[in-house]
């Protein structure tokens, strides 16, 4: 009890001092199923000098996370945020004793939302029918139809958006060229036809060539229903999602095949994942009517909305549906102070530096970058530049 009580001191003297604003401790998730592009951390290349002891690569920021993400091989605490308070605490414990004043009425609702940097060197996907164009792969093909139990997807499968930010600013500094993403099953597409591709798991890629495919453009928000298919392509991706890491991977790595030996067990862990067999994984985990549908992208994609604007700057809405995040744009030399809000909010820098609550913030420190606000919190940021934008991305609870 003693402990719990000099927490909960910890934790109310940083609110109270910082305004109601807790910097926390960047997350960084490693994932075997894809690399990136060296943003968040060397990691555009399956090779020992950037792998850890597990083979896999850190490719994912989970900000202001609760929730522990699920690896084939897991590791202890992997995903959960530490916030920086009098003495560093991790968030599942904070919560414990300090629920209300940390997340109010909303931690049931307190979304999972990720950066997702996905990359690599190109590859040429092998199809049955054939070779395809050299591209930069996408993170496999997969689908969220919630954890299988008992041999069934059990509850809720998992819904998230994705929020394309501009690459082209510090210290990022990159001008992409054309980037595909896929997502929905072509409409001429027969049933029988997905099954079998789902049998070709970590064989060859030709379910990619049954997917939808798409162009990905900055400043644009998709919504992803659950159990619809997707393959996100390699644009660094702002996510937001309900708070749990289930996944069946409907194909492995696109480029790469995995050896005889491990195959069976590698689809048992990553594909069916406690499901009987392909067809019982397509009629588990796909919803049919929704993936063929040829607007499927029309009817969940959203541009972003410009909520107010001034010589400040612009705040911008940039997730929709379910879910809910704002953009901040806050010009050269200006400031911007948010109303008070009853729901937390989490937050990150992704360019430029300046202060919020008159603390440091800077996009590229691993201790200055990501804040939780409290309810009822301050919002007072400041960019301390002369000749560059600062952009702060927002997320507030599940709608």
């Amino acid at each position: 009890m003693i402990g719990y009580s000099d927490e909960l001191t910890d934790i109310t003297t940083t609110v109270e001092k910082q305004e109601g604003v807790i910097f926390a401790k960047s997350a960084i998730v490693y994932r075997q199923m894809y690399s990136g592009q060296d943003i968040l951390a060397p990691n555009s290349s399956f090779t020992t000098d950037k792998m850890d002891n597990r083979g896999y690569l850190p490719v994912e920021w989970w900000i202001i996370s609760l929730v522990t993400a699920e690896n084939t091989i897991k590791k202890e605490k992997e995903g959960l945020t530490v916030l920086l308070c009098e003495k560093e605490i991790l968030i599942t414990n904070a919560v414990k004793i300090a629920e209300k004043q940390l997340f109010g009425d909303y931690l049931d609702k307190w979304p999972l939302t990720k950066v997702l940097d996905i990359g690599g060197d190109k590859v040429v996907p092998e199809y049955d029918t054939g070779l395809g164009e050299a591209e930069i792969p996408p993170i496999p093909c997969h689908v969220h139809a919630g954890c299988v139990k008992d041999g069934k997807c059990q509850g809720q499968g998992k819904d998230e958006a994705y929020f394309f930010p501009p690459l082209n600013v510090r210290p990022y500094n990159k001008i992409m060229p054309p980037v595909k993403t896929r997502i929905g099953i072509k409409p001429d597409t027969q049933k029988e036809t997905v099954i079998a591709s789902l049998a070709q798991y970590g064989r060859n890629d030709v379910m990619y060539s049954l997917l939808q495919v798409h162009d990905v453009y900055p400043w644009s928000s998709w919504m992803i229903p659950a159990k619809v298919v997707h393959a996100p392509g390699p644009w660094v991706t702002f996510e937001i999602q309900r708070p749990q890491d289930d996944f069946n991977l409907l194909a492995w790595r696109m480029g790469s095949k995995i050896q005889s030996d491990y195959l069976q067990t590698h689809k048992q862990d990553l594909q069916l994942r406690g499901l009987v067999d392909e067809k019982n994984l397509f009629e588990q985990t796909i919803d049919w009517e929704m993936n063929i549908q040829p607007t499927l992208i029309d009817k969940l994609s959203q541009k972003c909305k410009v909520l107010e604007e001034g010589t400040w700057g612009k705040k911008l809405q940039i997730f929709y549906h379910l879910f809910y995040g704002e953009g901040l744009i806050i010009a050269p030399g200006q400031s911007v102070k948010l109303n008070k809000c009853e729901k937390p909010r989490g937050g990150i820098c992704w360019s430029g530096y300046g202060k919020v609550n008159k603390l440091d913030l800077l996009c590229t420190s691993v201790t200055q970058r990501e804040f939780l606000v409290t309810p009822y919190g301050n919002l007072h940021i400041e960019n301390s530049s002369t000749d560059a934008e600062l952009i702060i991305f927002l997320v507030l609870p599940i709608v």
